[in-house]
């Protein structure tokens, strides 16, 4: 090659950075309730920090989407079916890649969750090697009754969602349909064995667990694989990172669960169980409590016997870094108190009040319409 056409060469591949291999390219599985949502925002609002790593994650249309619950990754087949499919959108996912002028590039979606299907991972790993040097894939799980519970307690947040709802009794992990959802998704971490089959030595998962995490921080961990552990800016703001906490306690779940299923038996009740929400979490105050909800052992124990193959098998797949054991509560769970009943009445008549109002808002706007 001349020197002309080495320096128009050279030109070329400054103005199209984006044609260079990147130097490492970062998979983040964002299995659900596994943090994911705060490691998106974090990495989001650090954008201009983050050296040479890039966090990426664009539409179709080229919008930058904060939060990263990439589903426009996906080619959603039978989405609404028993018989659900996922097919990752990898072209779209290559230039995201491809757009970032950085030597490094991070994706982290939980679109990544639902493609179980070898062949198409296989495909994705020989178009990353395109592209890129070197690639890290990496997915944090969590402990089977922590992850259920938070499942069971998502539901009652979004009651007007395709939720199994219907079904739950109390306490949580009691009924054969609940048992049978959680089976379904990737609750035994079936869901990243196809990863790890591809991926091998490039993928590393981890258990979502306070000491088995650097400094007991999953965003200071984050940063380290990132190596970005030595910016004490970056650092600082990990440690004091907090995401607005929606959890719920003892009372509110109890109290939820209840109603929810009362107002099970009317129709398009959906909106009555909103209002119900938002008044618990945003107006009255009187439901909190330090009492967790948490389950019976005799229940995980039931439980862990439904799943143990798939434990043992994802276990044996994984590695032992990653914790597939139920952790039983040596202390007996708590249980509500005549207080929190009173709490609770108090709360159930207030309820009560303001349903009223809106059933004889709903009428009267239906007589004067």
């Amino acid at each position: 090659m001349g020197a002309e056409k080495l320096l128009i060469y050279k030109r070329y591949q400054v103005d199209r950075p984006e044609m260079l291999k990147k130097e490492k390219v970062i998979l983040h599985i964002g299995l659900h309730k596994t943090g994911t949502t705060s490691i998106q925002q974090f990495l989001a609002e650090n954008r201009n920090q983050l050296g040479d790593l890039d966090y990426v994650c664009y539409t179709q249309e080229g919008y930058f989407r904060e939060d990263g619950n990439a589903y426009f990754l996906l080619k959603q087949k039978n989405w609404y079916s028993s018989k659900r499919s996922y097919q990752l959108d990898i072209p779209l996912l290559l230039t995201n890649i491809r757009k970032s002028q950085k030597k490094r590039v991070m994706i982290s979606s939980e679109a990544l969750s639902w493609c179980v299907n070898l062949a198409d991972i296989e495909e994705l790993k020989a178009q990353l090697l395109e592209v890129a040097h070197e690639v890290l894939v990496l997915a944090y799980v969590r402990e089977p009754v922590s992850f259920a519970i938070s499942i069971y307690t998502e539901g009652l947040k979004y009651p007007n969602s395709l939720s199994v709802l219907t079904d739950y009794n109390h306490p949580c992990l009691s009924s054969a349909h609940l048992r049978k959802q959680f089976l379904f998704e990737h609750y035994t971490f079936g869901n990243i064995l196809p990863w790890k089959d591809v991926f091998l030595n490039d993928f590393t998962v981890k258990s979502l667990e306070k000491e088995k995490l650097l400094a007991g921080n999953l965003l200071v961990e984050i940063l380290k694989i990132l190596e970005l552990g030595n910016c004490e800016e970056l650092h600082k703001k990990a440690l004091n990172y907090r995401r607005e906490n929606e959890g719920f306690n003892l009372l509110q779940v109890h109290y939820l669960t209840s109603l929810y299923r009362f107002l099970n038996k009317f129709k398009d009740s959906h909106r009555l169980k909103s209002l119900a929400y938002e008044l618990i979490k945003r107006k009255l105050h009187w439901l909190e409590s330090d009492k967790k909800f948490n389950v019976e052992n005799d229940v995980a124990i039931k439980y862990f016997t439904e799943i143990r193959d798939g434990l043992l098998m994802s276990k044996a797949h994984l590695g032992e870094s990653v914790d597939t054991e139920f952790k039983y509560k040596k202390r007996s769970v708590d249980s509500l108190s005549f207080l929190d009943y009173v709490k609770i009445l108090i709360v159930a008549i207030t309820h009560s009040f303001f349903f009223g109002v809106y059933i004889l808002t709903r009428i009267f706007k239906s007589i004067i319409g």
